[in-house]
């Protein structure tokens, strides 16, 4: 039965298979992206809404591995900066997933194809490209990076969203309520007991800690599944 390592290790030892997989998260992407856009023309304020999109985590995931997928495709993913900003697009887009089907789909009253394809199939595909096709990963000491992303877009959505968007995205977005000002429901401190300390417990006391505690077991995984790779490609060589 082949294994795991010996799957990786014939992945990576063949370049018309990397590239079909690299392909398909560019493609993927890319699709994704285009529906939600050119869903925005069928809105009653349809350049309203395509300006918003872009305010989107989901949004920003999506095009932030539709670009590490295109920088491996044209031979830029030897470099620190490429290792560190492939596991960072890996959280987000993870987080993208995990955050819709558990805290935003109680809100919504059915899930479109185009949800899926941002939420379901674009992480699927990032989570195979990235094990299977990157081999260069920051080391476990520097797992605060992918912290940054997230903490810079919640500051944003506070500092420059709500207050310069937040009319124009009630006014487009249904789904949430009033809560669409804020981007997200979990955001909104108007969703919590007790305001802003509710927010913060939660976003900065629960949902930080277990993004950074997914961050450290998604960079050990990765470390060791790099390892065996490692000592299975020493032991073929010695094989041979």
């Amino acid at each position: 039965m082949t294994s795991l390592f010996e799957t990786v290790h014939a992945i990576r030892d063949r370049e018309r298979t990397k590239r079909i997989i690299a392909y398909l998260v560019l493609s993927f992407g890319i699709f994704g992206i285009l529906l939600q856009f050119t869903r925005s023309f069928f809105s009653p304020e349809p350049l309203l809404s395509f300006i918003t999109n872009f305010v989107y985590f989901t949004t920003q995931s999506n095009i932030f591995i539709t670009v590490i997928a295109y920088l491996f495709i044209r031979g830029k993913n030897h470099s620190k900066l490429f290792s560190s900003l492939s596991f960072i697009a890996l959280l987000n887009i993870m987080i993208t997933g995990i955050v819709f089907h558990i805290l935003l789909t109680p809100f919504m009253s059915q899930v479109s194809f185009l949800n899926h394809v941002l939420h379901t199939i674009n992480p699927l595909l990032y989570i195979i490209f990235y094990f299977s096709l990157v081999s260069e990963f920051p080391p476990l000491k520097k797992v605060w990076i992918s912290l940054i992303y997230p903490l810079v877009y919640a500051l944003l959505v506070y500092i420059f969203i709500e207050p310069v968007l937040g009319d124009i995205l009630n006014q487009i977005v249904i789904v949430f309520d009033n809560s669409a000002r804020y981007v997200y429901p979990f955001l909104d401190p108007k969703n919590y007991d007790n305001g802003i300390v509710g927010l913060l417990v939660f976003n900065l006391g629960i949902l930080a800690p277990i993004m950074l505690i997914l961050s450290f077991l998604l960079l050990y995984i990765k470390q060791k599944f790099e390892t065996k790779i490692q000592q299975y490609n020493i032991k073929k060589e010695v094989a041979k």
